[in-house]
């Protein structure tokens, strides 16, 4: 029922670093909330990151659809924690009803064919009458956990509305187990699936993608800012997957190691916007224009931040969007070349945003000094970032 391979180990790696920062992170920043909330934080964090970590692990479909609705489950009271804003009562029941329709539907009826065809639960090849059906429903299952377009609607309002740490894990590490489980799915199939479904999963990601370059500049919520960010990453990584349908090598190994560098920048950076809330006790970029000239910690780990999630050297993502670019180069030259295009558009956009936000004349005030658990939860992360890739090297090859 439990095994362990390459990429296994790196999706569950990042989602132990991720929860350990998010817990460090937590111990300060949960003070902003004065009230008391009905969501028991930790408990829930605890069970939340476990059901994580184990998905990975397990090679039964039927273990992980269970564990997949406790990591549901537990998101989802997490995303209301706090409970007395109606809007975050509504973003969480919209976000409920939405993976129960377009994620975890799809994949019990998904798992139900897939018994009948195989008459087990247990991770196998898979062919026969019911294989394309199979597939289908899986991957839009996981298309929708992982934010692809159009399934993406839930996202940019349901991440910014849980606490900063979990946003960090929901957009560092739920969302690429989506990915996870597309991978496994399309290994049952040895990587071989009808045309349409490539046809789709390509169109979904560019989608993704344009998407998010559209909504970059019109964003005034810092969160927002950075889960329109996932729905562009998850964009890279399903074009990466449609590599390898073409018959790319390398890709589950490509994907393995652009996860867990995104996970770490993406961790960092909603970490770093909790540390702008309470700082600032705000997230509107506006109301924090020349937040350098306030607080230059705070600041600067916005500014990292960004250079991290965007793979500006020394962050080792940049290797991790220039390999998607040279895997894509050996199957489709148009799509390289539209990767590489829209690299470049979304890194001016966040410079923009640095210029605009940033180091830019004002200095709004600041309410409390940076904690040091905040600092440390971000740092550990960025730090981490820039060796990504020699640990995922050393894991891979051993």
């Amino acid at each position: 029922m439990f095994s362990i391979d390459n990429t296994s180990l790196l999706f569950a790696l990042n989602v132990a670093i991720l929860g350990l920062a998010a817990l460090i992170a937590s111990l300060k920043y949960m003070e902003i909330y004065e009230f008391k909330s009905k969501i028991p934080y930790y408990p829930t964090l605890i069970v939340f990151i476990a059901s994580m970590l184990f998905i990975p692990l397990v090679r039964d479909w039927l273990v992980f659809l269970f564990l997949w609705e406790t990591m549901t489950f537990s998101s989802y009271l997490l995303i209301i924690y706090d409970w007395p804003e109606e809007r975050v009562r509504n973003t969480g029941w919209k976000y409920f009803v939405t993976m129960h329709i377009f994620c975890t539907l799809p994949l019990v009826i998904g798992v139900a064919l897939y018994y009948i065809s195989k008459g087990s639960f247990a991770f196998a090849p898979l062919s026969g009458t019911y294989a394309t059906a199979i597939v289908a429903l899986f991957l839009v299952g996981f298309a929708a956990k992982a934010g692809l377009f159009p399934l993406h609607f839930w996202l940019p309002d349901a991440h910014p509305a849980a606490p900063s740490p979990v946003s960090a894990l929901m957009s560092g590490a739920m969302v690429e187990l989506g990915l996870y489980g597309s991978i496994r799915i399309l290994q049952a199939v040895n990587w071989s699936v009808s045309p349409w479904i490539v046809n789709l999963i390509l169109v979904m990601a560019v989608l993704s993608m344009l998407a998010a370059i559209f909504s970059y500049g019109i964003q005034d919520d810092v969160k927002s800012l950075f889960a329109w960010s996932t729905i562009d990453n998850m964009g890279w990584l399903y074009l990466l997957v449609v590599a390898g349908l073409l018959g790319a090598s390398g890709v589950e190994k490509g994907i393995s190691y652009y996860v867990l560098a995104h996970g770490l920048a993406k961790g960092a950076a909603f970490m770093t916007t909790g540390a702008l809330l309470y700082v600032f006790g705000t997230r509107s970029l506006s109301k924090m224009k020349g937040m350098i000239n306030a607080d230059q910690l705070t600041a600067g780990l916005m500014i990292a931040s960004i250079f991290a999630l965007e793979g500006v050297p020394p962050f080792n993502f940049f290797l991790n969007k220039l390999n998607v670019i040279k895997t894509l180069l050996t199957v489709n030259t148009t799509l390289a070349y539209f990767v590489a295009i829209e690299w470049v558009i979304a890194f001016i956009l966040f410079l923009r945003i640095i210029h605009r936000y940033v180091i830019s004349e004002g200095k709004p005030e600041a309410k409390r000094k940076l904690a040091g658990s905040i600092t440390a939860g971000v740092v550990i992360l960025l730090v981490l970032s820039m060796v990504s890739q020699f640990i995922a090297n050393y894991i891979w090859v051993r």
